[in-house]
């Protein structure tokens, strides 16, 4: 497994990707301890860690969080071993997971997220696009954005909160495509970025990490 210290990353504030200066870590240990004769803990049985690490961008002087959740598996009655961990950028946030989420529409986002710090108008008409590939996976490829968008709460895949938030997105994503002149604030980058992370997340996701767990419970259950 190769040091996330001397991995490539992606600093979401300036769009750099690159190595990055690593500045330290915080770990977080769920483990079932116990005492020796003397009084000392000693570990029993490891169950996950969390670690956060903390970088610094070189171009922007800026601080990256990137975090390692790794789960112990059971390989015999005493042994237990780290699988793989699942790294995810805390901050700033990219909001998702890859996790269940199409190659090719978790890449378009990755890649309108590296452009908010950079050009609001590219960043907004990269996160349209996005819901454009989103509405193509999910089988409407007829018409404008908002009639797919429609088509998609009409057969309940989308509830209706999330069609409004679908209106924003393609608004917002319009007024970049434009050059229409209105004042773009940081503030509706990063809402724009959130309402497609949960599209993203309610469609992909989430059912992903349920069936996931699901698994999970009933392998425990067997066990």
């Amino acid at each position: 497994m190769e040091d996330i210290r001397v991995q490539v990353h992606t600093c979401f504030h300036c769009g750099n990707t690159g190595l990055l200066k690593y500045i330290g870590k915080t770990v977080w240990k769920n483990e079932v301890l116990d005492r020796d004769e003397e009084g000392n803990l000693f570990t029993v049985l490891p169950l996950e860690d969390k670690i956060w690490h903390i970088f610094e961008c070189p171009v922007c002087n800026s601080p990256v969080i990137i975090s390692e959740y790794i789960e112990y598996i059971q390989y015999s009655e005493c042994e237990y071993r780290p699988a793989y961990p699942m790294r995810t950028t805390e901050y700033p946030t990219i909001a998702i997971s890859a996790d269940g989420v199409p190659e090719e529409i978790y890449s378009a986002f990755e890649s309108a997220v590296k452009t908010r710090g950079i050009d609001h108008a590219i960043c907004l008409l990269s996160l349209r696009r996005v819901l454009e590939m989103i509405c193509k996976d999910k089988g409407e490829t007829k018409g404008k954005l908002a009639e797919k968008v429609n088509a998609l709460v009409d057969k309940k895949i989308l509830p209706p909160m999330i069609g409004d938030a679908c209106w924003i997105i393609r608004e917002m994503g319009n007024a970049g495509a434009h050059a229409d002149n209105i004042n773009v604030y940081a503030s509706d980058i990063e809402q724009v970025i959130a309402f497609v992370s949960a599209i993203i997340d309610y469609l992909y996701s989430l059912p992903h990490r349920v069936e996931k767990m699901k698994k999970r419970i009933e392998k425990r259950e067997v066990d």
